[in-house]
């Protein structure tokens, strides 16, 4: 028996990370930044341009969205729903994505996006009140992730 205050551990845990390319395309900042100060001192540009860098790929980590899945709740971002108020997960494939993220995109929808990651999830809301259709995240493993809320 669980003493109150105390939460079990996850089923389901993950950060959702930028890609390597996304990674990458910020270090490529680090030339032009120490180009720009250059008229003043390259050492101060060079020492400006990694900060910088550092900087952003620090937000990108920690502004990552986080998907928690526990018995009793699903935690996306900093928005959580019972599990017994969704319905079933759909999985949404590569070739599916654009049009999901796009034109097929409820505006009334609850949207976790992470740009570079080409999979997601479609949570259908089934709650009567409401007003939000379904969830879509984004995630790795959206696989893996569907088959646990199938799971009560």
């Amino acid at each position: 028996m669980s003493e109150p205050g105390k939460t079990k551990s996850p089923l389901y845990k993950e950060r959702v990370l930028p890609n390597f390319g996304t990674f990458a395309a910020i270090f490529a900042l680090l030339p032009s930044i120490a180009i720009i100060s250059e008229p003043f001192d390259i050492r101060i540009g060079l020492v400006i341009g990694v900060l910088v860098v550092i900087t952003i790929w620090i937000l990108l980590v920690l502004r990552a969205p986080k998907i928690e899945l526990s018995q009793l709740e699903l935690k996306v971002g900093r928005v959580a729903i019972s599990r017994n108020l969704i319905g079933e997960a759909e999985i949404i494939s590569k070739d599916r994505i654009f049009l999901e993220r796009g034109p097929k995109l409820d505006p009334g929808a609850h949207k976790v996006f992470q740009g570079s990651v080409k999979s997601a999830i479609k949570i259908p809301i089934a709650d009567p009140e409401d007003p939000t259709p379904y969830w879509l995240i984004s995630t790795r493993k959206p696989d893996k992730l569907a088959e646990l809320l199938k799971k009560s």
